[in-house]
This record gives C-alpha cells, structure tokens and sequence, in this order.
C-alpha cells in the first residue's frame, strides 16, 4: 500500500462544513444521525445512507455533505456501531433497517426517500426497499455481492468476537486486515481515522457480518421493484456485485475498477456526479 502522507492529515479528522448530528429517541436507546439540507427549500428526494460494518456514518460524511448542498441528505449510525447504543442480542438484517427507518422518520421526511448503502448497509437497504415500497423510491448499492452456497456458509462462521489481549494483538489483526484491502494509494490519516471507528463497535461488532451473512442477495434481489443503481468498484465484494444487476427488474450498473477502498473520501465528487444523474433523471 502507498501512503499519500506519512502524518495524520487532520483534514480527516475534522467534521464536514454543514453536517450536524443528532440523537434520537427509539425504544429503549439512542440512534445517532449526521444530516446536513440545503440552505434554501429543494425539490429534490432527500437521500439517506447507510454505512458498512464495522464502520460507522463517519464512512458516509463526505457523501452526505455533497450531496446535502441541493437535497436532504442523512447518514446514521447502525445500532452498536458509531455513537449508536447497542442492541441486547444479535440483531438480523430487518432488525438494523427498522432502526433507520426510525431515524428516517424522525428526520420528519414525510416523502419519498432515496436510499444508498455500503456493503452490510446495502442488505440493510434493501430491507427497508422491500418493507416499505411506497416509502422508498430508489436505491443505490454500493456493493452487492452475491455468493454460493458455499461461501455463504464459510463466511458465517467466519466472524466471532474479537478476543483482546494486553499487547493489542486485536487491533493489529485488524489492522492488517484492512490494509490487505487498501493496496491502492491510501492516505495514512484516512486510514487510521476510518480504523478508529471500526475499533468503535467492540467485541460485539462482528455482529453486524452475522447479520449480513444471513442474507441471500439472490433471493432478494428479483423482487426489488424500485429503480436499483450497483456500484461495482475494485473491492473483492464489488467484483462479486457484478452479475447482481441481471437479478434486478430495474438495475443499473456502475463500473469503477480503480477505485477501492476510501473512494467515498477520495473520489467523493465523481461518485457524487453518478448518483446525481441516477437520482435526478
């Protein structure tokens, strides 16, 4: 991996001009949301993005910021990751988009709404796509890979919880992991900002790829109704997404092989340029 800067860029670590945060008040916890609207009234379908796992919507800021100059756009945090509070037990797919759509409702988004995930956030969109098909009007996936039988079954029992130790072998296991993936040109300071807040879930994060794995994308995917726009990037789980078009009734499909790991961060205004083709034709 090349790494554009050998100190922490504190640009990455600094809040989006715009983007203010929220709490809001579901059940017996508290869900966080960054949200950011144009400063005068827009015609345009706000958009709501749901971030990967581990990670948080600090994956989701740049996104939201763009794209919040011409249209409501929000990013929450998935319960026990982020500054959201953790749920009891292990949560499935319905359970993680029951708790965005809460988000989304308080919000006060009487509307339509567009709806973007990443990876486990795509599953957790299209749940709320296919639960509430007269709520959500179009979908973006970045990411949506579709696996065998067999690698579904290898990846469930895969993820356990990380087991911590005095020398931190747990963060330099994860530490290499993820660098195995940025083998693009990859700003150190993006790199540890976004580690920190994969750390951030704890030893109960890896609930979040349980939840996924549990999944089916080709079950699910022919009976999305809505206009669906795939992301296929460098990412092993983008190559994976690109046969995932022919399963959607309405699908498009958005080539970018050289981009990877961090593209919402490094290529923010080019990824921006595809979504607002798709969302606004």
């Amino acid at each position: 991996m090349t790494s554009q800067d050998s100190h922490l860029d504190l640009k990455y670590w600094r809040p989006h001009p715009g983007v203010k945060r929220r709490f809001v008040d579901w059940a017996d916890r508290q869900l966080h949301v960054r949200v950011k609207s144009p400063t005068s009234p827009s015609d345009h379908t706000p958009l709501y993005c749901i971030h990967q796992s581990p990670s948080s919507s600090v994956a989701m800021a740049a996104i939201v910021a763009a794209m919040g100059e011409n249209r409501p756009c929000a990013a929450g945090d998935t319960p026990g990751f982020g500054e959201s509070d953790p749920p009891t037990s292990p949560p499935e797919i319905k359970d993680y988009a029951a708790a965005h759509r809460a988000m989304i409702d308080a919000l006060g988004w009487a509307g339509p709404v567009d709806v973007m995930g990443f990876f486990t956030g795509s599953k957790i969109a299209l749940s709320l796509a296919l639960s509430q098909p007269q709520k959500i009007r179009r979908v973006i996936l970045l990411g949506a890979s579709l696996y065998t039988d067999a690698e579904l079954e290898k990846e469930r029992t895969t993820y356990k919880p990380d087991e911590y130790d005095w020398d931190a072998g747990h963060l330099m296991k994860w530490w290499s992991h993820l660098k195995r993936g940025a083998q693009q040109p990859y700003p150190l300071s993006l790199f540890a900002r976004h580690f920190a807040e994969i750390q951030r879930g704890g030893p109960e994060s890896w609930w979040g790829h349980k939840a996924a794995f549990n999944v089916d994308l080709r079950e699910w995917l022919p009976s999305v109704s809505q206009p669906t726009m795939v992301f296929c990037t460098a990412d092993p789980q983008g190559q994976k997404s690109v046969a995932a078009v022919d399963l959607l009734p309405n699908g498009r499909r958005v080539d970018l092989p050289y981009m990877g790991q961090g593209l919402l961060d490094l290529h923010t205004d080019e990824v921006c340029t595809h979504i607002h083709s798709f969302l606004d034709t």
